[in-house]
């Protein structure tokens, strides 16, 4: 399972990779990161279906040829999923309303990309 230090080293990064400038940023600014999550998340037990929609939007990502409707609805599915897990990390800590916000700011994103 996810340290919390990880954890929470990611989730930062995540959120300020969402949060940049898309100006200045570029679909592949993320892949790294998406790398670090997809390698934390095949330790976790619960996180297959995470892994799977992750795996695709660093798939289309990648691709060159981005489609923003499919990137659109694998975001929205992530933020589900996001959601979902959240739900798993108990009250403790917080690392669960942070998974809640990725989910918000994931599921504004796939709102955004929706809309172009």
């Amino acid at each position: 399972m996810l340290s919390h230090e990880k954890s929470t080293d990611l989730l930062d990064s995540t959120m300020d990779v969402l949060g940049a400038d898309s100006t200045t940023s570029t679909p592949q600014s993320g892949t790294g990161l998406i790398d670090e999550w997809l390698e934390e998340l095949r330790k976790a037990e619960n996180a297959t279906e995470i892994t799977a929609t992750l795996e695709q939007v660093k798939t289309q990502l990648e691709s060159g040829q981005v489609n923003a409707t499919e990137l659109s609805q694998l975001f929205d599915t992530l933020a589900t999923q996001t959601a979902e897990f959240s739900t798993l990390m108990g009250s403790e800590g917080d690392i669960a309303p942070r998974l809640e916000g990725l989910s918000s700011a994931l599921r504004s994103l796939s709102g955004q990309l929706g809309n172009q």
